[in-house]
C-alpha cells in the first residue's frame, strides 16, 4: 500500500482529532454509490476515511464557514480530517494553500470521514438537494446546462432528485436494489416515491423503524438549516441505514459536497435568510417519509418497529 501523511488538521470543532504523523493508507473497497469516480478510500489507523480531490471552495467551507454553523448541525456534516498529498507513493506535506510547492495540485485530497464504515451492511441513498444547482462562479454554459437539468427533473418542483441508491434487497438478482444518477434524473414525483419504497425494504419487510429514525433527524435538520444563512448549491444529502437484521436499527444522514456553497451573493452582501431551495428539498423528504408511515400496513414483523 502507498503511505501518505495527513496535513495538520483544522482546529474547527468538527475536526477529527488525530496525530499529524498518523499513517494513512490506500484501501481498495468502500461503499460508494454515486458522485465522483476519483474519490479514494483511505484508512487512518483503525479508522476509515475518504479522499476527495482538493477543491478550494469545499476546503474553505470546512475550515471557515462550518465553524460558524450551529453546533448541533455539525452532527449532520462529515468530520473533516485535513488534506493529504499523494504522489508516486511518496510522503508529502501540504502548505497552507493545500498544494506542495512545485507539485501538481490535483494530487491533493480533502480527507473526510467515511460514514458508511460503522455499518455492517449499509443501504445508501444519495439525494441532490435544492432548486438551484450552480454557483455564481460557474461559467455561463455550465449554468445554462444546470438550469435546464433542474427544470427537467424533480429538483424544480420537489427541491430534490435521486442521484444514486444501493440497498440490500433479497428479491433483486444480485442482492441489491440499485439506481444511478441518469435513472434518478428521469424519475417523476411518482417514481421518486416508488424509489424510496424500494430503498426502505429488504425484499421481505419494510423498514419502518428506520423511516421513523430518519424522519426525526430530518425534522431536526429542517429546524437547524433555517438558522443557516448560506447557499448550499449543489449539495447532496446522504442517507445510510443498517440492513443487517441481526443488528439494532441504525441510521445516519449527512449533508455533503460543498464545492459550490456561497456565503454571499454577486453583490458581495451576505445572505440574511436560509436557502429556500434546500429547505424545500428537506420538507419534501419529510413529507415522503410521513406518507410512508401513514400508509404503513397493520402487520407485525421484526423490522416494523
Amino acid at each position: 500500500m502507498e503511505n501518505v501523511v495527513c496535513a495538520e488538521p483544522s482546529t474547527m470543532p468538527v475536526c477529527y482529532d488525530f496525530l499529524e504523523t498518523q499513517e494513512v493508507q490506500y484501501v481498495r473497497d468502500f461503499n460508494k454509490v454515486g458522485g465522483r469516480a476519483d474519490i479514494v478510500a483511505l484508512t487512518i489507523g483503525k479508522d476509515a476515511a475518504i479522499g476527495k480531490p482538493l477543491n478550494d471552495t469545499e476546503r474553505r467551507f470546512y475550515e471557515t464557514a462550518a465553524q460558524n454553523l450551529p453546533r448541533p448541525l455539525h452532527e449532520f456534516i462529515p468530520q473533516y480530517r485535513g488534506v493529504v498529498f499523494i504522489h508516486d507513493g511518496k510522503i508529502r506535506r501540504t502548505d497552507k494553500e493545500g498544494a506542495p510547492k512545485e507539485k501538481k495540485k490535483d494530487a491533493c485530497y480533502l480527507v473526510l470521514e467515511d460514514i458508511t464504515f460503522k455499518f455492517s451492511r449499509p443501504s445508501i441513498l444519495d439525494l441532490k438537494m435544492g432548486t438551484r444547482q450552480y454557483s455564481d462562479t460557474m461559467n455561463s454554459d455550465k449554468i445554462a446546462r444546470k438550469k435546464q437539468r433542474t427544470l427537467e427533473t424533480t429538483s424544480h418542483t420537489m427541491g430534490l432528485r435521486l442521484a444514486a441508491v444501493k440497498s440490500y434487497n433479497c428479491n433483486e438478482s444480485n442482492g441489491f436494489y440499485k439506481l444511478h444518477k441518469l435513472e434518478g434524473r428521469a424519475l417523476n414525483q411518482r417514481g421518486i416515491y416508488d424509489a424510496f419504497r424500494q430503498y426502505f425494504t429488504d425484499g421481505l419487510n419494510s423498514q419502518y423503524q428506520v423511516i421513523r429514525q430518519f424522519l426525526s433527524k430530518i425534522r431536526t435538520l429542517i429546524e437547524l438549516t433555517q438558522k443557516v444563512h448560506l447557499r448550499l448549491y449543489c449539495c447532496s444529502l446522504l442517507l445510510v441505514y443498517e440492513s443487517d437484521s441481526s443488528l439494532p436499527a441504525k441510521t445516519d444522514i449527512r449533508i455533503i459536497d460543498f464545492a459550490e456553497f456561497q456565503k454571499e451573493g454577486e453583490d458581495g452582501k451576505t445572505y440574511d435568510e436560509p436557502d429556500a431551495g434546500f429547505l424545500l428539498g428537506l420538507r419534501t423528504l419529510a413529507g415522503i417519509l410521513e406518507s410512508m408511515l401513514e400508509k404503513r400496513p397493520h402487520t407485525n414483523s421484526i423490522n416494523a418497529g
